[in-house]
């Protein structure tokens, strides 16, 4: 059995961060046991760590960081993070599942998934200011603003802008819709690399899930980023849907 440790939100909603949604669609895609620990946006770090996951990150100070997603392997003992390394860790030991890097598309998965982060990490300030409206706890409020002010200097209500500063952040992310629009055409599937759903697919339907549920599925924003490219991104939702469980 594999366990992974998720985010939770106010109920019902249960996953909602894009990084353990592309750990999830893995799981999933490959039918590989596992169970959700959920955890509130405070405890992630202190219930990761104690459980021996190595940290994901350090800070500039040499401080771990440890974060979700991460998973402990029962069968193997292996302790991973970081949603990337979780499905290079579960293609390499689970070789009999389908694979989410097709033999010899690994390169490119590589590369799309640094050019997708790196640009749609701008889209952040559209989406930050949405995670209080998905906290339950009051402690879990308090700590998540706290957070946010010490990496981004700013109160979480006054990052997001307005005007034309808005304007151009949306433009910003229909331009990298635009561009994978166009990839995906090329694609001989409904996928970036054909017929088969790959790490790719995952990372941008992932992304696309964090903002149906943090913008809302009713709202004015995600029915934009809905219409985009044909309703190319609606699809691609609808596609991997299947693998969009959240019970285990």
């Amino acid at each position: 059995m594999i366990t992974l440790y998720d985010i939770v939100g106010k109920p019902p909603i249960k996953c909602w961060s894009s990084n353990p949604w592309k750990a999830r669609y893995v799981l999933n895609y490959k039918k590989l046991p596992y169970r959700s620990v959920y955890l509130d946006y405070e405890k992630v770090g202190s219930t990761v760590r104690d459980a021996g996951v190595p940290p994901s990150r350090f800070k500039p100070d040499g401080s771990p960081v440890h974060t979700s997603p991460s998973i402990i392997d029962d069968a193997t003992g292996a302790k991973v993070t970081d949603s990337y390394m979780i499905a290079e860790y579960l293609d390499k030991q689970y070789p009999d599942t389908p694979n989410v890097f097709p033999p010899g598309t690994e390169a490119l998965q590589a590369a799309f998934y640094q050019h997708f982060n790196d640009r749609f990490a701008e889209a952040a300030l559209l989406l930050v200011p949405c995670i209080p409206n998905i906290l339950e706890k009051e402690s879990t409020l308090e700590y998540f603003h706290g957070n946010m002010l010490a990496i981004l200097g700013k109160p979480v209500d006054q990052l997001k802008p307005a005007g034309e500063e808005l304007e151009k952040l949306w433009g910003r992310l229909f331009a990298l819709f635009d561009a994978m629009d166009g990839w995906y055409e090329k694609s001989s599937g409904p996928f970036l690399v054909g017929d088969q759903p790959s790490f790719g697919d995952f990372t941008v339907a992932a992304s696309l899930m964090g903002m149906k549920i943090l913008f809302g599925e009713e709202s004015e924003d995600w029915k934009k980023v809905s219409a985009a490219n044909n309703g190319r991104w609606l699809k691609l939702l609808s596609d991997l849907e299947a693998y969009t469980s959240v019970e285990n």
